[in-house]
């Protein structure tokens, strides 16, 4: 069997990155539901999609620079965190209409974090109906919907929407699936949107995390390249758990609490299974027992006292600049996710198994 020391400690730090890359999953998956994250980030799609940018001026020559840009988008986010309606009358009567207001649960601030293309193509449809006196026929009153914008559209989302019913040869049914298609597209930039804002609270969750139990990859490293027994142990748990994990994987990316494609556009019921499902449960089971088999490694062990006001007695952790940059290396190999590090973990565990003969 081949196997040297770089790819014992390889394999051992991958393991570590895959059990704190689920357990800050849990987290960040508890805290974007207590948020409403995926709402909002739908939220802000819609109102690009029906306000438009409203904004885009206010800054006038400054709107030239990123920088400026940047901290301007972030305080409307913030107001908009408040205020989900602000600036967006179009956005509040879509919200409004019944079959929209609906989908959310039964509470003050709720809304839907997921809207079925048909269903947004259809209250669109009502919208522009309700906005303008019936005429003779379903068409001829969308098409006088659209000349008179009783509706209140923005400049922009004005002409696009005139041009996918003109591009529907003023077809109703054919309007509807152009504006499934403009959903379609928007939803799959609000699924980067929405990935992103999960990178950002992985990598602060991470940190956080790192700091806590004190996983310092560099003296994690040279723990697992000086002591023998130690590397040996995890090896072996790293190997004997990579088939348990596989299943956790699995259950994990089907109650959307882990994606590899857009989770963002189906149901969100990541609260239901985090509660109910005992096979999540299961997950902090599995990663509790593994926690301890991994002994001293998956958070090195603190000793406070008057001398260590931190706990940072390790002979490892005498430099506190290393130790902040060993959390911040944990926080970044957090962030990539727990099904990369599976994968990764499956790679070296299979090279590692590989006679040496057959490299």
């Amino acid at each position: 069997m081949f196997s040297n020391l770089a790819i014992d400690v390889a394999l051992g730090l991958v393991f570590i990155y895959l059990l704190y890359s689920l357990f800050v999953t849990i987290l960040q998956e508890m805290i974007a539901r207590a948020l409403g994250l995926r709402a909002r980030i739908l939220s802000k799609g819609l109102r690009r999609m029906l306000d438009g940018d409203r904004h885009r001026n206010d800054l006038g020559y400054f709107g030239k620079f990123t920088f400026f840009t940047w901290f301007y988008e972030k305080g409307w986010s913030v107001v908009h965190y408040f205020r989900p309606f602000a600036d967006a009358p179009v956005l509040r009567k879509f919200y409004e209409s019944p079959s929209i207001l609906y989908l959310g649960e039964n509470t003050a601030s709720s809304r839907p974090s997921y809207i079925n293309p048909a269903t947004f193509s259809q209250t669109i449809v009502h919208l522009l109906r309700s906005s303008t006196a019936e005429r003779a026929t379903d068409a001829a009153t969308i098409a006088a919907a659209l000349e008179e914008n009783g509706l209140g559209l923005g400049g922009g989302t004005l002409t696009h929407i005139r041009n996918l019913f003109a591009d529907a040869g003023q077809d109703i049914p054919q309007f509807r699936i152009q504006l499934e298609n403009w959903f379609n597209e928007t939803m799959q930039r609000a699924s980067s949107w929405y990935r992103k804002h999960c990178q950002t609270w992985l990598l602060i969750i991470g940190f956080v995390v790192a700091g806590i139990f004190n996983v310092d990859t560099i003296a994690v490293a040279k723990i697992l390249m000086k002591d023998k027994t130690v590397r040996q142990e995890m090896v072996q748990l790293a190997s004997s758990r990579s088939y348990n994990y596989s299943a956790m994987i699995d259950t994990l990316e089907q109650r959307h609490l882990l994606y590899k494609d857009s989770a963002f556009l189906r149901n969100d019921t990541s609260l239901k299974a985090f509660v109910g499902d005992t096979s999540v449960i299961g997950v902090y089971a599995m990663l509790r027992n593994d926690a301890g088999d991994a002994r001293n490694v998956l958070g090195i062990h603190r000793e406070f006292s008057a001398a260590q006001p931190y706990g940072l007695s390790h002979p490892y952790q005498s430099n506190g600049w290393m130790v902040l940059a060993g959390w911040a290396i944990t926080a970044m190999a957090i962030s990539l996710g727990a099904p990369f590090w599976f994968d990764l973990l499956g790679k070296v565990v299979k090279f590692r198994n590989t006679p040496a003969d057959s490299k």
